[in-house]
């Protein structure tokens, strides 16, 4: 009869601590090995020209197995020559988000107020004006954060501009031959040979002349 409580008692306190290691996992308990991770992505076609326009994308998203509930700040300070002449963002509904140029359009920010959840992610298009005078390569870095700084992460986007001096073999230096024949004089050269060797008693000559052949 003893050994037949024991057996109930043990049968019982197998089924409480089996239940006490499910109910986590059915109550959607979050794994250990969960974290959040933040990424964020900067592209764009084509090459740039001097006075004109180019559009840059930016992706953050949430890539890890955890939302970031955080807030998130993405900023793009924008390279010398270039600066924001409009923007468009693509945003998960619910998502709350504020975004504008900085600095008189030459840098850029985001920043989220609500979490972004595992999976979700915002894409900014930037379109940039180019200064005539802009670089011959230039390379734009965008940076993704969350606030107190345990995520962080960036992405560089090199890109070619064209137009004027950036054309040029040397990408807008002084010519590899620098050198100017304006105002020369053209010589000719006039070689008359007399050659007597089968004559007796005879010299050989050569007569070279050098005048001026004026344009």
């Amino acid at each position: 009869m003893s050994m037949y409580t024991l057996r109930r008692r043990m049968s019982a306190l197998g089924a409480v601590l089996g239940l006490s290691i499910a109910l986590p996992l059915i109550a959607g308990a979050t794994p250990a090995y969960a974290a959040a991770s933040l990424s964020v992505t900067k592209t764009h076609e084509g090459n740039f020209a001097r006075g004109g326009q180019g559009v840059y994308h930016i992706k953050v998203a949430s890539s890890g197995d955890e939302s970031v509930n955080d807030s998130t700040l993405l900023t793009d300070t924008l390279p010398t020559g270039v600066t924001i002449e409009a923007f468009s963002v693509t945003k998960p509904v619910g998502l709350v988000l504020a975004c504008g140029p900085l600095n008189g359009g030459t840098g850029f920010a985001c920043e989220t107020h609500s979490p972004l959840l595992a999976g979700d992610s915002y894409t900014v298009d930037l379109t940039v004006n180019i200064a005539d005078d802009a670089p011959c390569t230039v390379t734009n870095t965008a940076t993704a954060s969350s606030i107190n700084d345990a995520l962080l992460n960036s992405a560089s986007d090199p890109t070619t501009i064209t137009g004027g001096s950036c054309d040029s073999v040397d990408g807008g230096g002084s010519s590899i031959l620098p050198i100017n024949l304006s105002g020369v004089v053209p010589l000719f050269n006039n070689i008359s040979t007399n050659n007597n060797l089968l004559s007796p008693g005879a010299t050989n000559a050569t007569n070279q002349n050098l005048g001026i052949n004026a344009p």
